[in-house]
C-alpha cells in the first residue's frame, strides 16, 4: 500500500488531486482507446444522421459536400425509418483528433494534481474541464451528436463536476 501511496499526488489538503489523478488517467485510456477502435466513441456519439437534400447544388466555388451542414440529424424515430440512410459522424479521422486532444487534457489533469498551487497549472486544469463542458454541451444541443443515456453521464459530470470543484477550491489551493 506504501509504494502505491508513494506514488498518488498528496492529498494532504483534500481529495480534489486524487480526482484530478483519476480523471487523467481515465482520459489518457480514452485517448488510446480512441486510436485503436470506434465503437465507444460510437456509443458516445450516438446522434444518427441524413443527407442535407435542401443544399443548393454545387456551384463556382460552392460544393454542397464541404458544408458544415451535409448532414442533418433525424430523430430517434426517423433514424428507426431511414436506418439505411442514418449514420453517426464518427470518423477514424474524428476519433484521433477527439483523442489527441484527450491525451492532452489528460496530461495536464496529471500534472495539475501534483501542482494544484501552481497558479497556471490549476487554471490550466479548470479550462480542460471548461472545454470539455462547452464541447460536450454544444454537441447534445447544437450539433445533435448525442443522446443523452449511459455513456454521455460520466463526461458531462466529469466535466462539470471538475470545473465547479476546481472553482470552488481555487483559494484553497493556489495562494
Amino acid at each position: 500500500m506504501d509504494a502505491i501511496k508513494a506514488f498518488l499526488p498528496s492529498g494532504e489538503k483534500g481529495f480534489l488531486p486524487y480526482y484530478l489523478f483519476f480523471v487523467s488517467i481515465v482520459a489518457m485510456g480514452n485517448a488510446l482507446q480512441n486510436y485503436s477502435t470506434l465503437h465507444y466513441t460510437r456509443r458516445l456519439y450516438n446522434g444518427r444522421f441524413v443527407p442535407n437534400t435542401s443544399l443548393p447544388p454545387a456551384k463556382g466555388k460552392f460544393s454542397p459536400e464541404d458544408s458544415v451542414d451535409v448532414l442533418k440529424p433525424v430523430s430517434p424515430s426517423e433514424a428507426e425509418k431511414k436506418e439505411a440512410a442514418a449514420k453517426d459522424q464518427v470518423t477514424p479521422l474524428m476519433a484521433r483528433v477527439f483523442g489527441t486532444y484527450t491525451f492532452m487534457a489528460g496530461i495536464i489533469r496529471f500534472y495539475a494534481s501534483y501542482n494544484l498551487e501552481n497558479e497556471s497549472l490549476y487554471k490550466l486544469g479548470i479550462w480542460t474541464h471548461v472545454i470539455a463542458a462547452v464541447h460536450f454541451t454544444s454537441e447534445f444541443f447544437v450539433y445533435k451528436t448525442l443522446r443523452f443515456s449511459g455513456p454521455q453521464i460520466f463526461p458531462f459530470l466529469a466535466a462539470y463536476g471538475g470545473t465547479l470543484w476546481m472553482v470552488l477550491q481555487y483559494g484553497h489551493y493556489v495562494q
